[in-house]
């Protein structure tokens, strides 16, 4: 296993022949070493790579770098992830290879996460993630024992969301002084828009004549980086307008049209011209408004107003964009109690 000293720089290498997966020659040249034995000892790491390949010998801690690197996640869950990973997991079971893992350490392991998370709900993220990496050794590491297959999860609870009535809504919104965040409030209250999707809309995404908006992106409201895709597979749809909705932006659209020399609606934001409107001075006008609520209160609201005027729970789905029945019935079914009367009324005829 040679390793050489860079004499112009003063530090050590390694320079080593090997085969990838493909059975091709390769050759693998890294610099940069301090001192001998740390060049020795990462070229003894990577041909241990080359040599085992994906097998479920691998630590806890390679695959889980190998499914964070090999996954399609925006950086902003994937620093979640590794966050909770460095602080409830590596210490636990980054050491240990994962056909290592025992099911007694992963019953421990939700015991502590359970009595040391402050929130439930999050304790259960970090025991999914857990789970994640589990399922991904046994897709792609060949690893046959699943240790948590008999434990239980995580329960979730999830509390009743918080809603404001439309009357409510109309006479807060009017103490918003600042047009754009009025008709932005607006927008989401009568569509049901995530926060990140309505922040995302350019004016390509408005058809005035068909009355609807596309939503097929959204923004991260830490940093205004746009994706190319909704939060969820489903999130992806065509989402109707009222006609006063419809009204509202197309006047918007002339306003700003007239008001910018450099218009292009492909390019500019709905809410914010050539770049998107930051989050935080939504988020503080919304408050000053609405200071009992949270902005995602307007998508609740959107849903709650529609369910107690008697639309259909499934066509209620659609208009969510939930992508099983159980996620709107779960949040939404108590305010379907009206409709339960009205079914067992038939036996009083």
């Amino acid at each position: 296993m040679p390793v050489y000293k860079d004499e112009s720089t003063k530090k050590w290498y390694f320079s080593t022949r090997y085969k990838d997966v493909y059975g091709n020659n390769k050759r693998k040249l890294k610099r940069g070493f301090a001192i001998k034995r740390e060049a020795k000892s990462e070229e003894a790491r990577f041909l241990n790579d080359v040599n085992e390949g994906y097998s479920d010998s691998r630590t806890f801690n390679y695959v889980f770098n190998h499914y964070l690197e090999n996954s399609d996640l925006r950086p902003k869950t994937k620093k979640r992830k590794r966050n909770e990973y460095n602080k409830h997991v590596k210490d636990k079971f980054g050491h240990i290879n994962m056909n290592k893992i025992t099911q007694n350490q992963c019953q421990e392991f939700r015991k502590y996460l359970m009595d040391t998370v402050p929130s439930t709900n999050t304790a259960r993220t970090i025991w999914f993630g857990f789970k994640v990496v589990i399922n991904y050794a046994k897709k792609y590491f060949g690893l046959r024992i699943d240790p948590t297959i008999s434990i239980k999860p995580i329960p979730r609870v999830k509390p009743r969301p918080k809603y404001m009535l439309r009357e409510e809504f109309e006479e807060r919104v009017k103490d918003i002084k600042e047009q754009d965040y009025r008709e932005l409030f607006t927008l989401m209250f009568y569509t049901g828009l995530r926060v990140g999707e309505a922040m995302a809309l350019v004016w390509t995404d408005f058809n005035k004549y068909k009355k609807e908006i596309s939503i097929n992106k959204t923004m991260d409201i830490s940093n205004r980086t746009i994706y190319p895709r909704p939060k969820t597979d489903s999130s992806e749809d065509i989402v109707p307008l009222p006609k006063f909705i419809n009204e509202m932006l197309t006047q918007r659209y002339q306003r700003e049209k007239s008001a910018n020399k450099y218009f292009d609606e492909r390019s500019y934001f709905i809410f914010g011209g050539m770049a998107p409107k930051h989050y935080q001075h939504a988020q503080k006008k919304f408050q000053q408004a609405f200071p009992n609520y949270n902005i995602h209160t307007l998508r609740h609201s959107y849903a709650s107003y529609l369910a107690n005027n008697g639309v259909d729970i499934f066509v209620l789905q659609s208009l969510m964009r939930h992508a099983q029945i159980t996620e709107t019935m779960g949040t939404y079914s108590h305010l379907y109690t009206q409709k339960k009367h009205d079914a067992i009324a038939i036996f009083d005829e």
